[in-house]
């Protein structure tokens, strides 16, 4: 199954990318659920492959609406998971490569679940820009992932992936939380905290700022 992470991993890392998938049914509704989007009408989800989260983020906030953006082939599967689910009305599918395209929008709330480990630093710090420009005033960036800890070396299973990701992909690698932080503060975004440790950091658009070009 193609998805915009396959552009950067080799076969190894795409089995691990639907094992990712199987664990993210298990612990998506605790996810959900810490990140409190009771007020959240609509959330993208970039790259977020077969709709895994978007299903869940319905199951539990009845007025959301989320929007999966990613390449075309791996929308075919999420399309299938949406109608079994019965979220037509409620989920929206949008092909594209986030680097390139426009996101459409704006959004309450931008997640990038597991991508960034995928990419260089500056196509990350680019992407994460790109995130301001597609939020309303007062949105939040969720940004979800597998960070090691400012001294590089833990925690343990973050460190074990991170070989995984450094042998098995062109441009990727774990980073830490701080490298994170500073892409949100530089493209803009405020109140930028560590929701939690080496898994989720999340910032917002402050109200005033920019008006959406999208």
């Amino acid at each position: 199954m193609e998805t915009l992470l396959a552009r950067f991993v080799t076969i190894p890392a795409r089995i691990s990318s639907r094992h990712a998938d199987r664990i993210g049914r298990q612990t998506g509704p605790d996810f959900a659920k810490r990140l409190k989007l009771d007020e959240v009408e609509t959330l993208l989800d970039l790259g977020g492959g077969a709709a895994t989260n978007a299903i869940v983020f319905c199951g539990l906030y009845p007025n959301l609406k989320v929007t999966v953006f990613d390449l075309p082939a791996t929308l075919t599967t999420a399309e299938r998971r949406v109608k079994e689910a019965g979220l037509q009305a409620r989920i929206d599918l949008r092909p594209g490569d986030f680097n390139r395209d426009s996101w459409g929008g704006p959004y309450q709330a931008v997640l990038m679940s597991d991508i960034l480990h995928y990419q260089g630093l500056d196509a990350n710090a680019d992407l994460v820009k790109k995130a301001l420009v597609h939020l309303h005033d007062d949105g939040r960036l969720i940004i979800k992932d597998r960070f090691l800890d400012e001294s590089g070396t833990g925690p343990a299973w973050a460190t074990a992936f991170a070989i995984h990701i450094l042998v098995n992909t062109e441009q990727g690698r774990c980073y830490k939380v701080s490298d994170a932080i500073h892409w949100m503060e530089k493209a803009g975004f405020q109140s930028v905290t560590e929701v939690e440790r080496t898994a989720v950091v999340q910032g917002f658009r402050e109200k005033e700022g920019p008006t959406p070009h999208v």
